[in-house]
Formats: structure tokens, C-alpha cells, sequence
């Protein structure tokens, strides 16, 4: 919701009561966020950025005074000064580049998981965030909700005894593609 997504400090330091979003990623999850964000009142959609050219175009007709971008590179240089707060939903890989970019621009960043690819680009962007006093988020979804919350607690628990091995599926194409690691 986007209660969730644009905390109360965020929005009353908006100047002209509107916050100005750039919205990195606007496909699947991006567009997600993209219509969460959009849907409050004080919101602005100032810009939208994404490599897939048919995405942009289809958000550029929902939001027509969006400026549209196919770098977040370029769409940072080219309004870097006229945007209030960035969220970042684009492929894994460029999650923390883009919100470190946006963060040292001195913009609040709404990222989706994984945050970042390890321990030390997060306790960058920990650090990044502490020193210029930016409200960050990281997207989580139904991770935080409760049957995920009581399953973890049981498994700590040891109510299915000690785990072993775990095999996880997902009919989702999303990342590697080659062989199986370790000749399994």
C-alpha cells in the first residue's frame, strides 16, 4: 500500500505539497510500485526510466507529464534537482547502483529485494543512508506476513526436526540459466 511505500516525513517535506517520484523499472514489480505510489494524492510522477521501450511507452500513456528515460544515468543528470524520491524495481543486478546513485543525489529510495548483491554494497548503502538522513525502504511483499513469520518460527523451533537439505522451485525464469551448480 502505499501507506507502506510514502512515510508521513517523506510527504510534509515535499515542497508544494507534492512529492516528485522518478520511478526506475516500470515493468511487472516496477509497475507494481509505479501504480501503488501513483495512486496517493500528493504524488507526482515526475519521471519514468526503463531499457524496455515498449514498458516505458505504455506507462508514458498512463502518466503523460512523466518524462521518460531509458538510463537512470541520464534521467539523474537531467532532473536530478526536480525530483523529491526515487524507487528502484528494475533487474537485481542494478538495485543498488541505481539507489546509490539516487542516494548521493540526496534522495529518499524505495528499492525492491534483494537490496543489494552482498554484505558490503548494503552496509554502503546503510552508510550512505545514515549520513545524508534519507528514509530508505526495501520492498519485502508477503515475506512479512504472519504464516511466513510462524513458518520460520517453527522451523526454529524444531517442530519439523532439523533441516537437512532444502530444494526450492519456482516456475519463474528470472536468473541463471545453465547448469546445475555442483554436478547435481
Amino acid at each position: 500500500s502505499t501507506i507502506a511505500i510514502l512515510p508521513g516525513s517523506l510527504l510534509s517535506s515535499a515542497p508544494n505539497s507534492k512529492l516528485r517520484t522518478a520511478h526506475i523499472g516500470v515493468g511487472g514489480m516496477g509497475k507494481a510500485d509505479l501504480t501503488s505510489i501513483a495512486s496517493h494524492p500528493r504524488v507526482e510522477v515526475a519521471a519514468l526510466c526503463d531499457v524496455d521501450s515498449d514498458r516505458l511507452r505504455a506507462m508514458k500513456q498512463v502518466f503523460p507529464n512523466a518524462r521518460v528515460f531509458s538510463d537512470y544515468r541520464e534521467l539523474f543528470s537531467a532532473m536530478g534537482d526536480s525530483i523529491d524520491a526515487v524507487s528502484v524495481s528494475t533487474p537485481d543486478h542494478t538495485h543498488a547502483p541505481a539507489s546509490m546513485m539516487a542516494m548521493n543525489l540526496g534522495k529518499p529510495v524505495y528499492c525492491q529485494k534483494p537490496l543489494t548483491h552482498d554484505v558490503y554494497e548494503a552496509r554502503q548503502m546503510r552508510l550512505l543512508s545514515e549520513k545524508k538522513g534519507l528514509i530508505t525502504q526495501m520492498g519485502i511483499q508477503i515475506h512479512s506476513r504472519a504464516v511466513y513469520r510462524k513458518s520460520v518460527q517453527m522451523i526454529q523451533d524444531g517442530v519439523i526436526g532439523k533441516v537437512k537439505r532444502v530444494h526450492a522451485w519456482s516456475n519463474k525464469n528470472w536468473g541463471y540459466d545453465g547448469p546445475a551448480f555442483g554436478g547435481e
